[in-house]
């Protein structure tokens, strides 16, 4: 037995406590116990607890037989439903629909069964649509509600609006500014492992991927870009990502911000940058454990406009050295391809301290 809709004619509480009494009382029958999802939608069986150890009390030899109010209660999936039938049907266990009628231990039982579980099925998908309908008319006024449970920097009042979360705006804030130094989100993921920044979660282990997605995240100015993803199919109730298949809405100042607008959209500027960075100078790696190796991926070939990638060299004479020396020169190894000369590390320490140097002396002329 299992519900689903607050707004069924028994609560959760009294079918429960019915069919307690209902087994207990009635003498034919030895009572196995009580099987209830709450608010578990029937469309499939893979979070349903309670009927997946049913299921199994049943394989185990503990069930004879299975009282449910209705087949929609049982299952709303045609294709679960008629299985499970037929599995517990094989253990030689049968199940009472009560408000169909129906014991499946009954010759014509199967035949009602799968017209009635194709009606209950035909329900759920007319009740997703409704609520889907409903879901985007509210996108439309510019109303939603989501959940903030992995969403840093925000907590949800009693109204369901975004507010901020004093003690995760820092971290939101310095993710930021931390990228706008030049640092890449694995360096930043790095630095907040090590200094045990919190996450969402209150562990210490941060993704790369998460830290570009909150960078690329609108709600984080205050804005709020609606149906970015959307239910595929009612049954497995699989998401995707919206990709112009269905409308989306955008609502402007839709909460309080954490990151001012221009921040933000200097934030996207960098990012599409950094992009044709990539793309320009034939690397996938904008900067590549920059503590050790700062030059990674900085020094651009002057021929072919490719990335210098740093080699070690030993001489004849056993001395070791680092070199820099253009990715594009060696690519099919024996094949000379840029012609370009390699340039010693120490030559590219020496350039930068000069140009760093004249930056600092002359950061009058630099700042006006």
């Amino acid at each position: 037995m299992s519900t689903d809709q607050e707004e069924q004619l028994l609560s959760y509480e009294n079918q429960v406590n019915y069919y307690t009494n209902y087994i207990s009382e009635n003498p034919l029958y030895e009572y196995a116990g009580t099987y209830a999802d709450e608010g578990i939608s029937g469309t499939n069986t893979k979070k349903r607890d309670e009927f997946n150890r049913m299921i199994a009390d049943c394989r185990a030899g503990k069930i004879d037989m299975i009282i449910t109010k209705s087949i929609s209660r049982f299952a709303r999936n045609t294709l679960d439903c008629l299985n499970y039938v037929r599995e517990l049907k094989d253990l030689g266990i049968g199940i009472i629909f009560e408000k169909e009628n129906i014991n499946t231990l009954d010759a014509k039982g199967e035949v009602l069964l799968t017209i009635l579980s194709s009606l209950a099925q035909d329900e759920s998908r007319s009740i997703s649509e409704n609520c889907t309908w409903g879901i985007r008319r509210r996108f439309e006024t510019g109303k939603h509600k989501m959940s903030t449970k992995r969403f840093l920097g925000y907590d949800t009042d009693e109204t369901g609006k975004l507010v901020i979360n004093r003690t995760q705006e820092p971290i939101v804030i310095r993710l930021y500014q931390e990228f706008l130094d030049g640092k890449t989100t694995d360096h930043i993921k790095r630095i907040f492992e090590r200094e045990g920044v919190k996450n969402w979660d209150g562990g210490t282990k941060w993704q790369s991927t998460t830290l570009m997605s909150m960078l690329e995240n609108e709600k984080y100015k205050g804005d709020a870009l609606l149906q970015k993803s959307y239910t595929v199919d009612f049954l497995t109730k699989k998401r995707t990502q919206n990709k112009g298949e269905i409308q989306m809405f955008y609502v402007e100042d839709d909460h309080d911000a954490i990151i001012s607008k221009r921040i933000w959209e200097c934030v996207q500027l960098e990012i599409k940058r950094r992009k044709k960075y990539l793309e320009e100078h034939g690397t996938n790696s904008y900067s590549h454990r920059p503590e050790s190796n700062p030059f990674a991926s900085k020094i651009i070939c002057g021929d072919c406009n490719k990335v210098l990638a740093r080699k070690g060299w030993r001489s004849s004479t056993g001395v070791d050295r680092k070199v820099w020396q253009c990715s594009e020169r060696y690519k099919v190894k024996g094949v000379m391809g840029c012609v370009n000369r390699h340039v010693e590390e120490e030559t590219l320490i020496k350039a930068y301290l000069m140009a760093w140097n004249a930056l600092v002396e002359n950061r009058e002329d630099f700042m006006e």
